[in-house]
């Protein structure tokens, strides 16, 4: 049974795991530029979108400090891992301390936050006996789990760091952090993978039925997010993605009851919830690859339909103003908890009305 933990993707290993770590040398650098001045500031941010290798620099990170390394070389070129570096895997080093959501046993899911007392923990973890370490390593993933309190009492520490703490903050939006809280961190930005790394690191996960045409197409689906790409492929994204651009150019007559399948399908995420999500950002997705395609009147690659030869310069328009609409829906059902099966139903009737002239040739 595989291990449940709150900051790892299904089916592929932890990012503490992680052999070697795709792109990113501007964040890489500006952190050993720090190390080799000997004034190593003692709290990072990392940030940058979902799944684009934040969490395995933030381990690549506590690795080089805690072996001694100059470099991020040196920690790929372990082929035969260090004492250190098997415990750090293990989560059995004493140096190092983990802050995630926790799981919840008697309710059998992870809790949507990470808590006060999680960040209490870090004290305790400072006051325990010293270790031979040089560091001491707080890793939090992510800083936008942080209930309001727990970031509070993160603030309080940041303040007063204890002596060669460091602290290794993670985050997707650093809007949602607390501006006191990133005036105490350096940021380190880590950025969508090129092609090149994305292939790269995609191909070292050894997915099985993964051929160069759907590397690519996962590519500009995800827009160079290794973990987005990962949550495509496991969900059968693609050829979602493919049936909604179908109902959208009208090469497959929609009906009310192909639509419902598709909002009912089986899946196989946590909630149901987490599935009416994905099925939003495919239909976003699908919809901002046809306007692109219509406006600048190249072939998208994701798209096998030739629909840039319509000669209506127009014809972008009602695609722009049904994104429009459809992320205020979503927002506003988020907000106040509506059904997203009932939304993402509307949304489809929404389309139906505004594009029903729009059969592009």
């Amino acid at each position: 049974m595989e291990e449940l933990e709150a900051d790892k993707t299904p089916e592929v290993p932890h990012p503490r795991k992680n052999k070697k770590i795709y792109g990113h040398n501007s964040a890489k650098n500006s952190f050993l530029k720090s190390l080799q001045s000997e004034k190593l500031h003692h709290a990072w941010l990392i940030h940058g979108p979902k799944g684009v290798g934040k969490a395995t620099l933030a381990w690549k990170i506590a690795k080089l400090l805690q072996n001694g390394f100059t470099n991020f070389e040196k920690v790929e070129e372990e082929n035969q891992l260090s004492l250190i570096s098997k415990r750090i895997e293990a989560l059995s080093e004493q140096s190092i301390f983990l802050c995630r959501r926790q799981f919840d046993k008697s309710k059998k899911k992870f809790l949507k936050e990470i808590s006060v007392d999680e960040i209490r923990k870090i004290n305790h973890f400072f006051s325990l006996s010293s270790t031979k370490a040089k560091y001491r390593i707080v890793i939090i993933d992510n800083i936008n789990e942080l209930s309001i309190s727990a970031s509070n009492a993160l603030l309080k520490i940041l303040e007063e760091p204890p002596s060669n703490g460091i602290f290794i903050l993670i985050s997707e939006n650093k809007r949602s952090v607390l501006p006191t809280i990133i005036s105490r961190c350096r940021i380190l930005e880590c950025n969508f993978l090129d092609f090149d790394h994305f292939e790269k690191a995609i191909l070292s996960l050894n997915i099985k039925n993964l051929s160069n045409e759907k590397i690519t197409k996962l590519f500009y689906m995800s827009e160079g997010s290794v973990g987005k790409a990962l949550e495509i492929q496991q969900h059968s994204g693609i050829d979602i993605f493919d049936k909604l651009v179908q109902m959208l150019i009208f090469e497959d007559t929609q009906n009310d009851e192909n639509i419902w399948e598709l909002i009912t399908a089986k899946h196989n995420f946590e909630t149901t919830k987490d599935y009416h999500k994905f099925l939003f950002n495919l239909l976003l997705s699908a919809i901002a690859q046809i306007s692109k395609s219509l406006v600048t009147k190249e072939k998208s690659f994701l798209i096998n339909t030739n629909i840039n030869n319509t000669n209506d310069d127009e014809k972008y328009f009602p695609y722009s103003l049904i994104y429009s609409i459809i992320i205020e829906d979503l927002n506003e059902a988020l907000k106040v908890n509506l059904s997203l099966a009932d939304i993402l139903f509307t949304s489809f009737l929404k389309i139906n009305k505004i594009t029903k002239d729009l059969k592009l040739e």
